[in-house]
């Protein structure tokens, strides 16, 4: 299994990306490696004609019949982590993505062919600050599956 977290635009700070790629370099060569993916964000000014634009760019790289989708949504389930590490266990024989949406949010089509919809919180957080907390939790689910003692569970 392959874990993806894909995200619209580019991080806005070094240290967004610094980190992000601290939890990337952690997983190389584990059973379950991380990629990003930055996806190109809509520059369109019609909010429906971006999101259906970003969910189309979305759809030709995360073939729905390849992957599991976990998109990241404020209306989301909210789950603890080692739920969500068992979540991810039991889709472990498909790769599976994890979408963070754009400034505009996420096409509602696109969250419907979700195979679950997840919210990392009840607070809201910047895209930044989504894709840092995202790849550590993503990180984390792999540490309880491999029974490390990095979640101290």
């Amino acid at each position: 299994m392959k874990l993806f977290l894909a995200v619209f635009g580019k991080a806005g700070s070094p240290f967004v990306s610094d980190e992000v790629v601290r939890y990337v370099k952690r997983l190389k060569g584990s059973a379950s490696p991380l990629e990003i993916v930055e996806l190109k964000e809509s520059k369109r000014d019609d909010k429906l004609k971006a999101l259906a634009e970003e969910a189309e760019l979305f759809e030709k790289r995360f073939p729905k019949k390849d992957f599991v989708r976990v998109i990241l949504s404020e209306e989301g389930k909210l789950m603890a982590t080692v739920p969500l590490a068992r979540w991810i266990e039991q889709k472990s024989a498909s790769n599976i993505v994890f979408l963070i949406g754009s400034a505009y949010g996420i096409d509602e089509k696109l969250k419907a062919s979700a195979h679950l919809l997840l919210s990392l919180s009840p607070l809201t957080f910047t895209h930044d600050h989504a894709r840092v907390i995202a790849a550590e939790q993503l990180y984390r689910c792999v540490m309880v599956l491999a029974g490390h003692p990095y979640h101290h569970v």
